[in-house]
């Protein structure tokens, strides 16, 4: 069967590779079968390629860190799941793979409504913003700022706050954005320039502004440092800008501003993961949520879908032959 492994960490045109692979044996106790249907490339499987994820598996290995599949099998006394279903593929389960092995109690099934690319990026992105926006106990009504508003977290994350019945500022770099996300539920959107701080707060008033989230990281950081207030939280989980986290130190001493980086996988979220998968499913099933879209690429085509995937951003990999 065909699988795309990393075969050694460093430059993803070199050690990522379309081989083929004998199919994984039939599942026992506790297990079940998944035929991968779609497999999103994004950013976070390139980082791991390169060594500088949090996770580094022993190689050669596939890697795809989320995806969706069809259940071909079980094993003995499995009742979460059974052939047929359509399940999320947990974390620890590689995606580049035609078929995976998982255990069944880690899977979540997913409403066949759901079209599979849409399922394909549900438990990564929208699961983060579910995450981010708890990170804080804030009363309703309460203000949130992002940047990278129009990436697949930040627009989860307005969605993720107006079920939690908080408002969020968001912080985009174009124009043609503001009326788009707020058409999304965004109740402020301004455009990254000299003057945004005071135009965030002519929108706002004197109100609070007390959970900062942070995607970009490097300069852009400063605005959100603007925008916070008194004893706010800062939590930094990307690094779309290509540089490191680095704050004005009298900014956060004078605001009393805590920082933290984020995570998805530490220990203390795994537990609500199943739960915010659940979540992410129910708001697009009921059209709250719209995962932005992506071209779909053979997964034999790897080569081209990560070309693609360099000027312009995720794509989904299709490993179930019976397409093809």
């Amino acid at each position: 069967m065909l699988a795309i492994h990393l075969t050694q960490f460093g430059e993803p045109e070199k050690s990522l590779k379309v081989v083929d692979v004998p199919a994984p044996p039939a599942p026992t106790a506790g297990q079940a079968l998944i035929q991968v249907e779609y497999a999103p490339l994004d950013h976070h499987d390139l980082l791991l390629a390169q060594g500088i994820y949090p996770v580094r598996p022993e190689l050669p290995t596939a890697i795809g860190n989320e995806g969706v599949g069809t259940v071909v099998s079980v094993g003995p006394d499995v009742t979460q799941v059974r052939p047929g279903d359509r399940v999320l593929l947990p974390f620890g389960v590689f995606s580049w793979s035609a078929q995976v092995v998982a255990k069944a109690a880690d899977l979540s099934v997913l409403d066949k409504s759901i079209s599979l690319d849409q399922a394909a990026m549900l438990s990564i992105n929208p699961v983060t913003a579910g995450l981010l926006v708890g990170l804080r106990d804030l009363p309703a009504g309460s203000w949130v700022v992002q940047n990278a508003a129009n990436s697949g977290v930040g627009r989860s994350i307005i969605v993720f706050a107006k079920e939690r019945g908080l408002r969020t500022i968001n912080i985009v770099r174009r124009a043609e954005l503001v009326n788009e996300l707020e058409d999304l539920g965004a109740d402020v959107v301004v455009v990254d320039s000299a003057d945004a701080g005071a135009r965030v707060r002519e929108a706002i008033g004197s109100d609070p502004v007390l959970l900062g989230l942070d995607g970009v990281s490097g300069t852009a950081t400063t605005l959100l440092l603007d925008v916070l207030t008194d004893g706010a939280l800062l939590v930094i989980y990307g690094y779309l800008s290509g540089w490191p986290f680095t704050p004005d130190p009298d900014a956060l001493k004078t605001k009393n501003i805590t920082t933290t980086e984020f995570w998805m996988y530490q220990d203390e979220f795994l537990p609500r993961l199943p739960a915010l998968n659940a979540q992410s499913a129910r708001l697009v099933a009921e059209g709250k949520l719209v995962l932005p879209s992506a071209p779909v690429y053979q997964a034999a085509d790897f080569p081209e879908a990560l070309a693609y995937f360099r000027k312009n951003g995720k794509v989904l990999l299709d490993f179930n032959p019976h397409r093809a």
